[in-house]
């Protein structure tokens, strides 16, 4: 049988490109004005000199990488039907492989951990994070914050602050070990996550939700490598809708209150499991539902008794939209208007703009939770995944992290629209991530992105005959 070149391309894409990617990105370096400590694995550098070369190559390294997994996971959809068992394993493999450079690296994606760090630092000294800024440290925490956040409160909830204080009261002074803490707590999120994915899907796409969730670009640099913990709201998500699977919607309804406590996103996991009793025609609902909502009351006055200044965190939520985020849909309207509305200023187009897609960012978050409240299992999955979507595409400030509030749900129980979409947000996002924050730039960036997926689909056919016996998504299928 003769070999496909454009899956061994995709293969050696796949294994190649979370190393170099890793590499590249180290040299890349960071700012001058923040001091990272030393490791001895692909930490950033940080010394003066001609970076741009590295950074070039990192967005060229990186738009390789999606690319190759772009491919790969449309080719997966297309063997479903001939899925096998051999095809989680190798997907399983690819995934376990890309995390490895970055699991030994330095922060990746965004200097981000090293603020959670600063935050949970500020904490356990007793400080309240809602009111006194990173810039007060005067050790390693506050000299690895971006200079972007050290004046600014933490938009983060209360038991999120919480949860960085703990790892850095076990990290004490040093704060490459708080950082790598933070790591491991979301990347054991993260395998959390992936565990109900696969028990959620069916087990013909369980191939293809593992390539969507563990062996995303998007997931490995800015969940493993980034140590963003927005994935505790996706491996919400998940669970919730599990739980309600089962009936335990008391369990559900306080697990997404306190995961708002968290990231204010999963508020819609509260509404999802509230909806779906008050819509449900089955014996009992009715009790359910006043079980729920005591519950949810209960869980919620709890943490406001427990927690110090537990509604702080309320006044900075605005802190992430100080940047003009390029990536943003809600800046891209506003400087449409501030180019098409004579007297119209920058900063009074963002107010517009922002609030106008917020608002229907809102409204589509809302009809498609209640839309999930009465579908079925997957329905439900999937649905909720893509309300979350909508919440994130429609902020003043759009992160690619941000994607992985409803990206597991949306791989558990989506159909082929459903990710592909999710597949060209993350090669979207994916690729802007890795560029600046210019708006011109990452216009080029989503273009790039299109063209990348376009590609995808068009050279999916199937992966090459390498092996005697291989799993499906080798072998070339029509």
């Amino acid at each position: 049988m003769p070999v496909d070149r454009v899956g061994v391309v995709v293969l050696v894409g796949c294994v190649v490109g979370p190393a170099l990617v890793a590499l590249v990105t180290a040299q890349a370096g960071t700012t001058q004005l923040v001091r990272l400590a030393d490791w001895w694995g692909a930490w950033p550098v940080r010394t003066p000199g001609d970076l741009l070369g590295w950074r070039i190559t990192a967005v060229l390294a990186t738009a390789g990488w999606l690319a190759s997994w772009a491919v790969l996971v449309r080719r997966l959809l297309r063997a479903r039907a001939a899925a096998r068992g051999r095809d989680v394993a190798v997907v399983g493999g690819l995934a376990a492989w890309a995390a490895v450079p970055f699991l030994t690296g330095g922060p990746t994606g965004s200097l981000d951990a090293g603020s959670y760090a600063a935050i949970g630092r500020l904490a356990s000294l007793g400080a309240d994070p809602y009111r006194v800024f990173p810039i007060a440290l005067d050790d390693a925490y506050g000299a690895a914050v971006d200079p972007l956040w050290r004046q600014t409160p933490t938009p983060y909830g209360p038991l999120q602050v919480d949860l960085f204080r703990w790892v850095v009261e076990l990290a004490g002074r040093d704060q490459q070990l708080a950082v790598l803490g933070i790591r491991a707590v979301a990347v054991l999120a993260l395998a959390a996550a992936v565990v109900l994915v696969a028990a959620a899907a069916d087990p013909r796409d369980r191939a293809v939700a593992l390539a969507l969730t563990a062996a995303n670009p998007l997931v490995v640099v800015h969940v493993v490598g980034g140590a963003h913990v927005d994935v505790l709201v996706g491996l919400g998500a998940v669970a919730v809708v599990l739980l309600v699977r089962r009936g335990a919607t008391a369990v559900a309804v306080a697990a997404a209150v306190l995961l708002t406590f968290v990231k204010v996103p999963a508020a819609l996991l509260v509404g999802y499991v509230l909806l779906h009793l008050l819509r449900s025609s089955a014996p009992g609902a009715r009790a359910a539902l006043a079980r729920a909502v005591a519950t949810a009351g209960a869980t919620t006055a709890l943490v406001l008794v427990v927690m110090p200044n537990p509604l702080g965190w309320l006044g900075a939520m605005g802190v992430p939209g100080v940047v003009r985020n390029g990536t943003a849909p809600s800046t891209w309207l506003s400087y449409l208007l501030s180019w098409t509305v004579p007297g119209l200023g920058v900063d009074e187009a963002l107010d517009v703009g922002r609030s106008v897609v917020g608002v229907l960012g809102a409204g589509l978050a809302t009809w498609l939770v209640w839309r999930a409240a009465a579908g079925t299992p997957r329905q439900a999955m999937a649905t909720l995944g893509l309300a979350l979507f909508a919440l994130a595409l429609s902020g003043p400030a759009l992160y690619p992290w941000y994607l992985t509030w409803g990206l597991f749900a949306v791989a558990a129980g989506g159909g082929v629209r459903a990710r592909w979409f999710l597949v060209a947000a993350c090669t979207y996002l994916g690729l802007a991530g890795a560029v600046t924050e210019g708006l011109a730039v990452q216009l080029v960036a989503g273009a790039c992105a299109l063209a990348l997926v376009a590609g995808a689909a068009r050279v999916a056919g199937d992966l090459p005959d390498l092996l005697l016996r291989p799993p499906s998504v080798l072998v070339r299928t029509r």
